[in-house]
């Protein structure tokens, strides 16, 4: 044998190892988290903020009038024109009004009219603007510990929403007010008719009290609104009402027994009117018929009183089945958003004890889903009648789930530990994953990507392209203030002593804690600029870099939840629309 053969054969075994050594050191995959990322202890967040495909625009801290300090509690978040609208969840403070005009320094102009003793705009305030028509919810200020509710007249003790002429979008002024019958409104929507411009419709919901009468759904037909403003009563419903289900479910299991509220948290309507889109607190996500509404058909505006009842302008779709709460079912289902152009829904979960609330993407299609047959091995159609077939409204089905690090269970501080006195946990994030609720509470889908504020969580892009894996594209976590004038919620801790005027009115509330993350509002587009209202921070304008920011329109305004408002026949907004 020659030498070289002979050497090769001793060399071999050697070689072999060094060339499976390097390959696995190729291949082995990076040590760089790529995941859904935890948030930012307060700390380490830089001045600009902690963010990945982000870039801060512009922020305004929303500063009081009566104080060199961000006010705090902030609300909800709609757009007009160059106007953006920022609501209040307290009734000391007014909703603002910033002029945009310029992006990336977005100034306060002026207030918008409120309601004594309501908070206006507290998560729910939505403009039609080509209408010059804006509407804010009316919902009973925080009181805090020590003082007494601003005072009201008894007739806006029911008033649930105020409607405004936003012709000049600077200067809003208020047109009507709705009496929604009782005093518990939660959460309002608009629906715009598609095929007529000045048809809109405002729903408002039911969650801070129990009606007597069962009903959790009211909707109030505003045509010729803001010029000619006089809103009707066009239909009502409740599942307590139709089905005679009770406002709280007990379940006893062994360890202990659970109370739930049945109550409708809020609805989406479809593009064409024709379905509500449910957020139930205990059912989760279901659909109800608004077809009598959406194409004007003679109708009975009262609530349904049983399963079989007809004639009713909104009524519970025959043979429909809930699709149940997030997770380990610690969250109501919020708020339900239409993927545009394709038969799914964003479900956010909201939920405030760990591990806190998620994302669901279910799938609502009503067509075109096949069905294996065994027996003849060909692929049926929707609507047959093989196993595996079904109608996603009817029975909607859960694909795909999006949640934080801080919600695994296994990853929820142990039983003992206290918030926020502790100084250490058994949990894995110790002291931050109870100081704020790592819940998510609104988002805005397109084709391919979502925005969702998470509380503590801040607010993240979501790669929605497969539903069935989403995973995380990008986040953003602000800078928290040093301090705000009004307490914020559990996150401050509890609120210190409420100092007064001379007349015994309460001028400020201070944090004890100083003021944590808190991405609350629903995110908005304007001009290609993703936009939200963190309660105690204020407005954030922040320009998405990461995939599928070509889907960002970089003219109008694109906001989720409110069919055809911001553009005649589309949702959030040109080119988009849902499935029907």
């Amino acid at each position: 044998m020659p030498r070289s053969r002979m050497l090769w054969r001793t060399l071999a075994p050697v070689v072999a190892v060094l060339l499976v050594t390097a390959a696995c050191q190729q291949a082995s995959p990076s040590q760089v988290y790529t995941g859904v990322q935890a948030r930012t202890p307060i700390e380490k967040i830089g001045q600009n903020g902690d963010m990945k495909n982000f870039e801060l625009v512009g922020w305004n801290p929303l500063k009081s009038d009566k104080f060199d300090l961000p006010r705090g509690m902030n609300g909800g978040i709609t757009a007009a024109g160059n106007c953006v609208y920022v609501g209040s969840s307290i009734a000391q403070e007014p909703a603002v009004v910033l002029d945009v005009s310029d992006v990336t320094k977005p100034v306060v102009v002026g207030s918008v009219p409120g309601i004594p003793g309501k908070g206006m705009g507290i998560e729910a305030i939505e403009a039609v603007p080509d209408l010059g028509l804006l509407a804010a919810s009316a919902r009973a200020g925080r009181v805090y510990p020590g003082t007494k509710a601003v005072a009201m007249t008894d007739a806006d003790k029911r008033v649930g929403a105020a409607i405004y002429d936003i012709s000049d979008c600077k200067k809003p002024v208020m047109v009507a007010k709705i009496d929604v019958g009782n005093e518990f409104v939660h959460y309002m929507t608009l629906w715009r008719d598609p095929k007529k411009a000045d048809r809109v419709m405002l729903s408002v919901t039911f969650n801070d009290g129990v009606p007597a009468d069962g009903v959790d759904i009211r909707v109030y037909d505003l045509t010729g609104c803001p010029k000619s403003c006089n809103p009707k009563l066009a239909g009502e419903w409740g599942l307590r009402a139709q089905l005679g289900i009770p406002a709280q479910v007990t379940v006893k299991y062994e360890g202990g027994t659970r109370v739930d509220n049945t109550q409708t948290h809020d609805v989406t309507w479809s593009l064409d009117g024709t379905r509500m889109h449910l957020a139930q607190t205990k059912y989760g996500y279901m659909q109800i018929d608004s077809s009598a509404i959406a194409e004007g058909r003679p109708c009975k505006v009262e609530a349904a009183q049983s399963k079989d009842a007809v004639g009713h302008c909104i009524t519970v779709l025959p043979n429909s089945r809930p699709l149940a709460a997030f997770g380990v079912e610690v969250a109501n289902v919020h708020g339900v958003v239409q993927v545009p152009g394709r038969p799914y829904v964003l479900l956010q979960h909201e939920g405030h004890s760990c591990p806190f609330g998620g994302i669901t993407i279910a799938y609502v299609g009503t067509d075109g889903f096949s069905a294996y047959d065994r027996q003849t091995s060909t692929l049926t159609a929707q609507g047959g009648t093989t196993v595996g077939s079904f109608r996603g409204d009817l029975m909607p089905r859960n694909v795909g789930t999006f949640a934080l690090p801080e919600q695994n269970p296994d990853r929820c501080p142990k039983p003992g530990d206290q918030m926020p006195q502790f100084t250490g946990s058994t949990g894995i994030y110790g002291v931050d994953v109870m100081r704020s609720s790592k819940t998510v509470h609104n988002a805005i889908a397109f084709p391919d990507i979502a925005f969702a504020t998470w509380y503590g969580g801040g607010l993240r892009a979501i790669d929605i392209t497969n539903p069935m894996t989403p995973f995380e594209l990008g986040f953003f976590f602000n800078k928290p203030v040093p301090e705000v004038r009004w307490c914020s919620e559990s996150a401050a801790g509890p609120c210190d002593k409420a100092e007064v005027d001379a007349e015994g009115q309460v001028i400020r509330v201070k944090q004890l804690l100083p003021p944590d993350v808190f991405a609350r509002s629903y995110p908005i587009v304007v001009k290609g600029y993703v936009m939200y209202a963190d309660e105690n921070s204020g407005l954030y304008v922040l320009k998405y870099t990461g995939p599928h920011a070509d889907e960002l329109p970089k003219t109008g305004i694109c906001i989720s939840h409110n069919p055809s408002t911001a553009a005649l026949g589309y949702e959030p907004c040109a080119p988009y629309k849902p499935v029907k």
